[in-house]
């Protein structure tokens, strides 16, 4: 089997500096596992043309090492190649990781990499843009954009900055007056939030933001449907704790495309936990099976439509 390992700079673990260290920590814990992978270190926008290149030498697996946001570039390049994505988590939250039973440590994730199986998984889109975990408009982007100010400001880490961030947003409280229109219904109105997730995703007292599945081949939309600071807090505190079906200021609905205009030209939209400024209206989509993806070999299945087929593995476990 024939390994390439693309390393991002850019993820929330890695600096630039520290390149040929990981560089040599990836070599070192591969070679434990009888591989001696090409491995290429790169910076930000060089991600995609690293991963195409390494799809384009007939590398077998495509192992990413980076963030949410690395992963959902990489998804693109390995989008229609027979390249499989093998996921190294380096980024901060690692929530597609997660999802996917991968575990965080680089030897144990490597191992999955080499020794795993192969299976598909659904992509999501906006505006051609594509995501592998959820996109946002609202209070989470803003955050976000103060929280990377405050960090390129003070030096802080992300987690460090999330608290400020948080406290400074909620003063200014963006409202946006939208139209949305998902699975034949509409709403017109006034949102501090809007989240599209790549397939479903769990909001309860069992648990907030984890995904039932990676292979249903649906988006789901959740739309806060309150226009001030304590709706906001309400609304959040009773989806928490009674779960998002039971809390009426928020609507909940799954569709394969999702659309939202906004008064005015432009938005500010998270991808994966990254900002991007995007022209309205936002076309959501999704994309199913749309990724082959290395988990473990005892990792369940990802969840699909009843009728689905199973998904069949292009690399086994020897390669």
């Amino acid at each position: 089997m024939q390994i390439e390992v693309v390393v991002n700079c850019g993820a929330g673990s890695v600096e630039s500096a520290e390149a040929d260290a990981e560089r040599e920590r990836v070599a070192e814990t591969f070679a434990t596992l009888g591989h001696q992978p090409r491995i290429a270190v790169v910076v930000g926008a060089a991600l995609e043309a690293a991963v195409t290149a390494a799809a384009e030498r007939g590398a077998d697996v495509v192992a990413v090492a980076g963030g949410d946001g690395s992963l959902g570039t990489a998804a693109t390049a390995l989008e229609g190649t027979d390249a499989v994505l093998g996921v190294l988590p380096f980024g901060t939250f690692n929530h597609f990781a997660r999802d996917l039973d991968i575990p965080l440590e680089l030897a144990e994730a490597a191992r999955v990499t080499v020794e795993g199986k192969t299976t598909t998984v659904d992509l999501a889109e906006v505006n051609g843009r594509t995501f592998v975990n959820n996109s946002s408009i609202g209070v989470y982007p803003v955050m976000v954009d103060l929280r990377d100010e405050i960090r390129s400001s003070r030096g802080w880490g992300k987690v460090r900055a999330v608290p400020v961030a948080s406290f400074r947003v909620l003063r200014r409280f963006p409202n946006r007056r939208l139209r949305i229109s998902a699975d034949g219904e509409q709403w017109h109105l006034r949102s501090p939030f809007v989240f599209i997730g790549n397939n479903r995703y769990e909001v309860g007292p069992k648990g907030v933001g984890a995904r039932t599945g990676l292979a249903d081949g649906v988006l789901c939309c959740f739309v806060a449907m309150v226009e001030t600071r304590l709706g906001f807090a309400r609304m959040a505190l009773a989806s928490v704790t009674r779960g998002a079906s039971s809390t009426p200021t928020l609507e909940t609905v799954c569709s394969d495309v999702v659309r939202v205009e906004a008064h005015g030209h432009q938005l500010l939209v998270a991808i994966d936990g990254e900002i991007a400024t995007l022209r309205s209206p936002l076309r959501y989509g999704i994309r199913p099976g749309a990724l082959r993806v290395r988990v473990p070999q005892d990792a369940e299945p990802p969840a699909g439509p009843p009728d689905a087929p199973s998904a069949g593995s292009g690399v086994d476990a020897d390669g």
